[in-house]
């Protein structure tokens, strides 16, 4: 009877031993991803910053393109408009 009752104690111990270390498991992976959760947030945020920047960026070309582009064309390309007339001086 006593080797029955020690067996049930071991028994016993060993899962309140397993649960409690399954409780420390649990909290400590509760501060991982408390930590993971907020530089996640922090990314985000920083590429919600990034992304209106670009937004803005693009905007600001938008107006400027066109007139960019035609300058390029005439002086680089050598392009003209249609009814144009260029001359060169050639020296």
């Amino acid at each position: 009877m006593k080797k029955l009752r020690l067996i049930g104690n071991i028994i016993f111990f060993s899962l309140v031993v397993h649960f409690v270390l399954q409780s420390v498991n649990v909290f400590m992976g509760k501060k991982d991803m408390q930590i993971s959760l907020s530089q996640t947030n922090q990314q985000i945020k920083e590429l919600k910053e990034r992304k209106s920047k670009l937004e803005q960026e693009k905007e600001n070309a938008g107006v400027n393109n066109k007139d960019k582009n035609e300058k390029f064309a005439r002086n680089n390309l050598n392009l003209k408009r249609k009814g144009e007339v260029i001359y060169k001086i050639v020296d």
